[in-house]
Order: structure tokens, then sequence, then C-alpha cells
């Protein structure tokens, strides 16, 4: 008999093991991961700006989505659940520029012209790591949003995506840049053996989630069609201007 798709309240978020879990994903460094980054950086700096407030939904622990920002942030908020994730975020911010972050650095750092050497100082300088659901994000609060492999990576439920999207899109103000990367096809995923869930999606999906919260949006594929580490098949990243 088929199981019906679990919510988000029924994982082991507070079992998640971050060091597992960059030593997995982020240990040795995939050009998917880096056009993200590129990508991501470029929909940021063609704002035109170098004085937003940008959060990062769902950042887990992972830096790169704090660096494709920092160059043109004058605030940045890392908004994560876990509380494992929160606790290896504040180290991680206020630590020094270590291996794999200092590889994804120089792609964020080449992609805007610009930045110093060693981000560190102005990132521990900038960055509030902030504890909460997606799902209770404020609304309106920031000039811009990113998110990695967040809305379709925390339930099997679509209409959980389709809310944690929505959420995503109305912490912009009207007119704000959203970025946001997906895992295409994803069966879910394993973190030092714990099972976590996963939202099997395609450009449909987003457009679908996204046709009543954003505006010019805009789904390019990143390596789509070949399986990548456990069970996904390339990236879709979504640009777009808040609704």
């Amino acid at each position: 008999m088929t199981q019906p798709p679990r919510g988000n309240g029924e994982f082991a978020w507070g079992r998640f093991d971050p060091d597992e879990y960059v030593a997995h994903y982020y240990g040795d460094p995939h050009p998917d991961d880096d056009e993200a980054v590129r990508r991501t950086s470029r929909a940021l700096a063609a704002s035109g700006r170098t004085d937003l407030e940008v959060v990062d939904v769902g950042t887990g622990p992972n830096l790169f989505p704090l660096f494709a920002a920092l160059p043109v942030a004058a605030r940045l908020t890392a908004y994560e659940y876990a509380q494992s994730n929160v606790a290896w975020l504040q180290r991680a911010v206020a630590g020094p520029l270590v291996p794999p972050w200092d590889h994804f650095w120089a792609v964020a750092r080449d992609a805007h012209g610009a930045g110093p050497a060693d981000p560190m100082p102005a990132l521990a300088a900038r960055t509030e790591v902030r504890q909460g659901s997606i799902h209770d994000l404020p609304a309106r609060a920031w000039d811009a949003a990113t998110m990695f492999f967040c809305a379709e990576s925390i339930t099997e439920r679509q209409d959980e995506f389709e809310a944690a999207c929505r959420t995503f899109a109305g912490a912009v103000r009207p007119g704000g840049v959203l970025a946001a990367a997906f895992l295409a096809g994803s069966r879910g995923y394993r973190v030092a053996g714990e099972d976590f869930p996963a939202v099997r999606i395609g450009p449909a999906e987003l457009e679908a989630a996204f046709a009543d919260c954003a505006a010019g949006v805009r789904i390019e594929a990143i390596g789509a069609g070949e399986e990548i580490r456990s069970g996904y098949s390339g990236m879709l990243l979504l640009t777009a201007r808040s609704a």
C-alpha cells in the first residue's frame, strides 16, 4: 500500500548532522554548485545596488549563499530552522575562511568582479543567523532573498512546498530580487543515517508555485539529466521579482 506523502513535522530535524552533510555535498565542490553561485551572484548584482538587505532562507550548513550576496549586501540574514545548523552557521560565520568555502568565495568574487581576498571579517560584521521556519518568515522585510535547496527538501507534500515558495517570495519587498536553486527530480536524501524528504519538481511545478507571488520568472536548467550525488538530476535556478 502506498504511503501518503509525509509533512515537514514528521522528520527528525533535531538530528540533522551538518558536518556529515558538508562532507558529502560540498567536500568535493561540483561544477553545478559553482554555476548556481555564479548565476545567483549576477542576479543580485543586476540590481545595481550595493546596500541590499538580503535574507537567505533555509541556509543549512552552507556559506555559499551568503558569499553570493556579500559584495552587494549591507545586511545579511541566514534564516535556518534546524538548531544544529544554526549552531554550525554561527561558528562558520565567525571563523576563518577554510575549504571548501574558499573555493565558493572565489566563484562568487569572480562573478561580482569585486570583493576582498578574505570575506570573513565582512561576513561576520554583516550577518545575523536567525532560527526560524520558512513558514514563519516575516513579510516584506528584505530587499532580496535567496534560497538554495530548501523548499523542495523539507517535505514530501506538494502543498507545503508551494506554501514555502509563497512565503519565500513574500519576504521581499515588491519588486525585490528573488533567486533560488532547486534540486530537480530529488527522491529525498540521507544524512548520517537519517532520512530526509523531498518533493519531485520540474519547471512546471516551479512555475505553478510562483505564479501568483512573483513576476518576470525565469527558470534555467543547470546540469539537468545526469544523476548527481544522492538521487537528484541537476538543478533549476529561478530568478524573479517579488510581486
